[in-house]
């Protein structure tokens, strides 16, 4: 980058320098080789300039890691480091280290992330610097070490603040707000609260600006929360006067987050006055049985549970349930009505293909039917051969073909039918028999089996449901930590505790709970 503006001074200076050669010179002979050597090198810069450019390089890499080709764009993004200088630098780091991250090579990224540190320290710039060592931080706390990770996040405060503009006064907010949610997850709560304060102090500059209101009314509620912790009631009921206060200026989506403080202090029935204007907001703007009304109902069950009201607890739940069984139901409808529009789609280009190959076959009988006139007139000890010859091609030829589109169409009646099993969640569902399943996909048992075992690459039928059940156990694990194992079993679609144990074990090298205390 630093060659980028070489050549308009280049071609100055090469303009005055031909002009003096001219005045001082005479005759052409002595004039052309300067002014081809000042063309050269023009050319030289100009090439120079074009090869440490970097940003091509970066602006295709960052198309490929926005199409989640992420090994492709690494290669890029190296590409274009080797070639870059200054800032640029630290922010290709940056982009290789988020490359690493997404692949899942956390250690890497560590690695990357201190030399990244290194090299934003020796060059001066602390904003690299900050950034560097908080997301180091985060990392060390999410991989167990809370300690050493709470001292880099630290470390990295002093160092944003030394920095100026609004950018790196977000930043700092953000910060505080991260220390005083893990504070706050780790049971830390006068550090929490510490950290909620100096959040409010740091977006306080900023006037009424959204962002900054947004951090101030999570700091009061979630401080609100954090003071009933640790028994200090006036201090709760002072945060939660400021946070009504602001009240006016948060819609239903953000009110939310004083629920927690309701739970704790006893005012169940405020919490569920909050999450019923939610349930209505959420059923006005997405339409009734949405995925948000859902997680709404299991949220309200909870709250009726710890009010002691265990009957609308389980109405609650029972309608979550239901919600759940009418989303599948309507995924099972559409998918069917994509399965039979796919499957239509794909019975027309079986018939253009047929076609085309009876097309191939008669041009190719004609050809073959000529060849043996032509040898019988030619010889005609040769016709027995010429014939056998001719039926043993069409018979090899018609085979082949069948063979063919017999392989395409199985595949594509696999592709319809995992589509459907997956998008419709269909593998949640414990009792699901082989003939179900051999109807959806339009075969019979015999070979519903087969295509199982060739397309999919699993045993059986068992086999292949049940490693769609793990993904989805694993993922609920992963979204929902409140969920039991118990729970999480039986909305996977596992019918015994036991099966359930041993194939996450083979699967993961660990038990379901061993692999919920290390997430």
């Amino acid at each position: 980058m630093a060659r980028r503006f070489f050549f308009p001074p280049f071609a100055v200076l090469s303009e005055s320098f031909c002009t003096s050669v001219l005045e001082k010179q005479s005759g052409m002979k002595k004039t052309i080789p300067f002014i081809f050597w000042c063309v050269l090198l023009t050319l030289v810069g100009c090439s120079a300039d074009q090869s440490t450019d970097e940003t091509p390089l970066r602006e295709q890499a960052n198309a490929l890691y926005n199409e989640q080709q992420f090994k492709e764009a690494l290669a890029l993004y190296e590409q274009a480091l080797a070639k870059a200088d200054g800032g640029d630098r630290l922010t290709l780091r940056q982009d290789i280290i988020d490359c690493h991250l997404a692949m899942g090579e956390a250690t890497e990224a560590r690695r990357l992330l201190g030399d990244l540190m290194k090299e934003a320290h020796e060059s001066g710039d602390k904003y690299a610097e900050a950034e560097a060592t908080f997301a180091m931080g985060e990392q060390l706390h999410e991989v167990g070490d809370k300690e050493k990770g709470y001292r880099y996040m630290l470390q990295a405060i002093p160092l944003m603040s030394q920095c100026e503009g609004d950018e790196a006064t977000n930043c700092l907010a953000y910060y505080h707000y991260v220390l005083m949610k893990r504070y706050g997850g780790d049971e830390h709560y006068p550090q929490a609260i510490e950290h909620s304060k100096v959040l409010e102090q740091t977006v306080a500059p900023m006037d009424d600006a959204p962002q900054a209101l947004k951090f101030r009314r999570i700091a009061l509620a979630v401080r609100a929360y954090l003071y009933m912790r640790v028994d200090s009631v006036a201090e709760a009921e002072r945060a939660y006067a400021e946070w009504q206060r602001l009240l006016p200026c948060l819609n239903i989506t953000e009110e939310r987050d004083i629920c927690p403080y309701y739970m704790e202090c006893g005012k169940g029935q405020e919490a569920l006055d909050v999450y019923r204007r939610y349930e209505a907001y959420v059923l006005e703007v997405k339409g009734y049985w949405s995925n948000m009304e859902r997680l709404i109902c299991k949220n309200v069950a909870d709250i009726y549970a710890n009010m002691g009201q265990a009957d609308s607890a389980y109405n609650r739940l029972l309608q979550a349930y239901e919600i759940k069984d009418t989303l599948q139901a309507r995924m099972a409808e559409e998918n069917a009505q994509e399965l039979e529009a796919v499957y239509q789609n794909q019975v027309k280009t079986e018939q253009i293909s047929r076609l085309r190959l009876w097309v191939g076959v008669l041009t190719a009988v004609l050809g073959l039917v000529a060849i043996v006139v032509l040898a019988y007139r030619i010889h005609a000890v040769r016709k027995r051969e010429d014939k056998r010859l001719a039926r043993t091609v069409k018979n090899l030829v018609t085979g082949q073909m069948a063979k063919q589109e017999d392989m395409d169409a199985e595949k594509a009646r696999f592709v319809a039918f995992d589509a459907i099993v997956e998008q419709g969640l269909l593998y949640t569902q414990s009792d699901l028999s082989r003939e179900v399943l051999a109807g959806l996909m339009g075969v019979d048992r015999t070979t519903f089996s087969r295509i199982i075992r060739e397309q999919s690459g699993c045993q059986n039928m068992n086999d292949y449901l049940n490693q769609k059940r793990l993904r989805h156990a694993e993922q609920l694990m992963r979204e929902q930590p409140r969920y039991t194992i118990q729970a999480i079993m039986q909305d996977s679609g596992f019918a015994a505790k036991s099966t359930f144990t041993t194939l996450f074990k083979k699967a993961y090298g660990m038990t379901p709970s061993e692999y919920r205390n290390r997430l």
